[in-house]
């Protein structure tokens, strides 16, 4: 009854015309006037749920029962609902209609006036170098920001063009586009109209010497609206990196990234592997920046360079071209402005060593550890290992018995690699179906076929396949699988175990990075340099990112990181405990095999040294 009650004014009421209406009909009987009372209360009950008043339905109710029949009144009743309920539907929809302009109009008047505060009244701030940081006292010097061999360091063009101590006020909006206060690598602390306004020389005090990612700061990772940067992701007071090394792996990029943050005028990441521009790639750019230090850290400490190294990075063609375009996109310094680029490092290394490290570091150890551990999973109608079953066994025990050998493994993957990267095979297929249509691609194609020079290959991404079944993970090693029924081999880390041989041509990705970024921005470091003329070598590494002069013999002398049982990319061994198993002549492979990879892999190292005007010995 509620809702009848919504529809006039009492129950009463209602049982009135009810009575009423039965009284003047033709027939009095009670069942019809059990079938009026329905109707009339569903008709006031349909019509309350639409737009009208409890007033307005029994007015209409009452206008229709005159001296008429049931079938009568509810069909003028129809009739001037309908009548009725029109002005008031279409007065509606005008009024939303004028409600839907009036918001339109609002919002682009607020917009021009923004957009004319913005033009009339830019809000300016001042980069002047501040004076504390400069002099015999301070943290910089006006010989700093080019080395000797006239090289500048990344980000510095802008206050090498102007003398230190010349203001300089940057004009925020310039032209209505935006652009971003920054001394050098780094973004000004929000909120801080004047670099003077800092006590820099109580900041240069605490952050002497204080270069460990766990002592220096970090800008908050959580990105929040700035209002000095319009609403962006907030960059204020972080840096961006003037280096990263991007593999590859298992060539000793933990040991140069320590050994290049061990110069005075760099610091440290907060971690030695960041990958956003990998695996991160849905975080904004302010969350890659937290990872290096603040710019009052930065500034203070006499900082002119952080990075990062990331080995992932090198095999993706997509990585190479995202990193150009996010830093320049989502790092630079506004709308339009000129911005410089990280430069790029690569580390390389004997091919067959570097591809049984690989075998060590991502296959066998990780996997023997789990064993040793926890309950293993067996593969289907295998027998299940149980930890205690491993209890007296040795670790060279446990590979001889449950792994597929380092031979086992390089011949299966020589096989497919062969097949794959032969003329029009998959590698070259798979590049084209993967990137023929990007717009930054397409010149790398065409200019590969207008020169008639060895086609871009995908070889992560074209290569190995899906896995065949949940006992076969590759192609691969389906002969092995079907031969060695009790080998493991769907193991942690796959996308590095398939590829032990093929992440040894370093070459096939590298072609894409140059083809992508200037010459001059890109560095090759041999292996084998780092490791016999360690204090050269990084002396030479300095000198291409424009670093001033610096004796490395004491950072060197700390020995490598990362390698042999010591593994941890934060974990140095000295030097006359490094793991003498990977020499060159002693690695457990038939002389039939080892020529056999080294006749494969050689003209891919000549490429290799031919693109970066370079020659490792090896």
């Amino acid at each position: 009854m509620s809702k009848l009650q919504d529809a006039i004014e009492t129950e009463e009421e209602v049982d009135k015309l009810i009575s009423s209406q039965s009284t003047d009909s033709d027939d009095g009987s009670e069942e019809e006037t059990t079938h009026l009372e329905e109707d009339m209360r569903l008709r006031v009950d349909i019509e309350n749920n639409g737009i009208r008043s409890k007033e307005e339905n029994g007015h209409v109710m009452k206008r229709a029962k005159n001296g008429k029949s049931k079938a009568d009144i509810i069909e003028e009743a129809d009739l001037i609902i309908d009548r009725e309920r029109k002005p008031n539907y279409w007065k509606r929809r005008r009024d939303a209609c004028f409600l839907l302009l009036a918001l339109v109009v609002a919002s682009i008047v607020i917009a021009a006036i923004n957009q004319s505060q913005h033009q009339k009244s830019p809000l300016t701030v001042s980069s002047v170098f501040p004076k504390e940081l400069i002099g015999k006292n301070g943290a910089y010097s006006h010989s700093d920001f080019v080395s000797k061999k006239g090289i500048s360091v990344p980000y510095w063009d802008d206050v090498i063009a102007k003398p230190l101590t010349k203001r300089i006020d940057v004009t925020l909006y310039n032209n209505d586009k935006l652009v971003i206060p920054h001394l050098g690598p780094c973004y000004l602390p929000e909120f801080q109209s004047d670099m003077n306004e800092i006590d820099w020389k109580n900041l240069m005090e605490e952050h002497r010497n204080l270069t460990s990612p766990s002592r220096l700061k970090y800008p908050d990772a959580v990105p929040t609206p700035s209002r000095l940067y319009d609403n962006q992701p907030n960059l204020a007071n972080s840096c961006r990196p003037g280096f990263i090394i991007i593999g590859a792996g298992k060539c000793g990029t933990s040991s140069l990234y320590h050994y290049l943050v061990d110069h005075p005028r760099v610091l440290p990441a907060k971690e030695k592997q960041i990958h956003y521009f990998k695996y991160f790639t849905n975080r904004p750019m302010s969350w890659y920046l937290s990872h290096f230090p603040t710019s009052q850290s930065f500034l203070s400490n006499g900082a002119l360079m952080t990075g990062e190294a990331s080995p992932g990075y090198l095999p993706y063609p997509d990585v190479a071209r995202r990193l150009q375009v996010y830093m320049k996109n989502n790092a630079g310094n506004g709308e339009n402005q000129p911005v410089d680029m990280p430069k790029i490092i690569t580390i390389v290394r004997n091919p067959l060593e570097r591809s049984w490290s690989s075998y060590n570091y991502n296959y066998v150890r990780p996997t023997v550890s789990k064993m040793k551990n926890r309950y293993y999973i067996s593969r289907k109608n295998k027998k299940s290992i149980h930890s205690k079953d491993l209890t007296n066994m040795t670790d060279a025990e446990i590979v001889d018995k449950y792994f597929f050998s380092f031979e086992q493994m390089v011949k299966a993957e020589l096989e497919l690699l062969k097949e794959c990267l032969k003329p029009g095979g998959d590698g070259e297929m798979g590049a084209k179906k993967l990137y023929g249509t990007k717009r930054w691609a397409k010149p790398l194609f065409a200019s590969r076929d207008n020169e008639k020079g060895v086609p871009l290959v995908t070889l992560d991404e074209s290569c190995y396949g899906e896995p065949i079944s949940s006992d076969v993970p590759r192609k691969q090693w389906k002969e092995l699988v079907e031969k060695y029924p009790e080998k493991w081999i769907n193991v942690p880390n796959l996308h590095l175990v398939q590829s032990i041989v093929g992440r040894s041509l370093y070459t096939l990705p590298l072609e894409w990075w140059y083809a992508l970024y200037p010459k001059e921005d890109l560095y090759l470091v041999c292996n084998e340099d780092l490791k016999y003329r360690p204090s050269q070598t990084m002396s030479e590494v300095s000198d291409f990112l424009g670093l001033p002069t610096f004796d490395f013999s004491d950072v060197v002398s700390e020995g490598m990181y990362n390698v042999g049982e010591n593994t941890g990319y934060d974990t140095a061994s000295e030097w006359d405990k490094t793991d003498k198993k990977t020499h060159f002549d002693e690695i457990p492979i038939s002389a039939k095999l080892r020529e056999e990879y080294l006749s494969f892999v050689k003209p891919y190292s000549e490429r290799l040294f031919e693109i970066a005007g370079k020659r490792c010995d090896w």
